[in-house]
């Protein structure tokens, strides 16, 4: 913002000392584009825009397979200089094996999150490569459990499915426009740690 206003204060010290109408106008025309490209220049993710990232997650208590990791968001909301706040949603996928030792045995498993998420981006710098922001989210993760048998004799799969809650940070780097890169750590989804590629519409 304060780029706008130096602009917008230098044209209107040159209006007034310059007399020409059609100077006059030229300069109008000129800082009516200079404050649009400030505009949207100043911020990697504004109002209106979609980000989409994909990747893979690390550091899980459920072993060292990466999960793969999809999430969205809309610009909704700008809070001035301050920051923008997003609307979006997770969906994450992780394959998991153990080994059960009282039958020597290797046992596999699947899970699967889906949530709905809210950001708020960090918008007191003006960058037009760099995003940093922090979120929350709630959903529904549906996994696979192995338990005894009513024989107690074996072990089976059963499907289970229970909410969910997560908190994060993370940030972007665009090497150019409409992509770039994406990191975040946090609790709650099937990793500690994600990363992947990012696209801005």
């Amino acid at each position: 913002m304060g780029e706008r206003y130096a602009i917008i204060y230098s044209v209107i010290c040159i209006l007034i000392i310059n007399k020409s109408k059609i100077m006059k106008k030229i300069y109008l025309v000129s800082v009516l584009v200079l404050i649009g490209l400030v505009g949207q220049s100043q911020y990697v993710f504004n109002k209106g825009g979609f980000a989409l990232n994909a990747g893979i997650g690390l550091l899980s208590a459920d072993g060292f397979i990466p999960s793969i990791n999809v999430s969205g968001e809309f610009g909704i909301f700008p809070t001035g200089d301050v920051g923008l706040l997003s609307v979006g949603g997770v969906v994450a996928y992780k394959y998991s094996t153990y080994s059960f030792s009282l039958w020597n045995n290797s046992y596999n498993y699947n899970q699967f999150v889906i949530g709905p998420r809210v950001l708020w981006h960090l918008q007191t710098f003006n960058s037009d490569k760099w995003d940093a922001y922090a979120g929350a989210g709630f959903g529904l993760r549906l996994w696979s459990d192995y338990v005894f048998n009513n024989s107690l004799s074996d072990i089976e799969k059963k499907a289970k499915a229970s909410p969910y809650g997560e908190a994060f940070v993370g940030v972007r780097m665009m090497f150019k426009p409409g992509m770039g890169l994406f990191a975040e750590v946090g609790y709650g989804t099937l990793s500690a740690i994600k990363a992947g590629i990012t696209f801005m519409f």
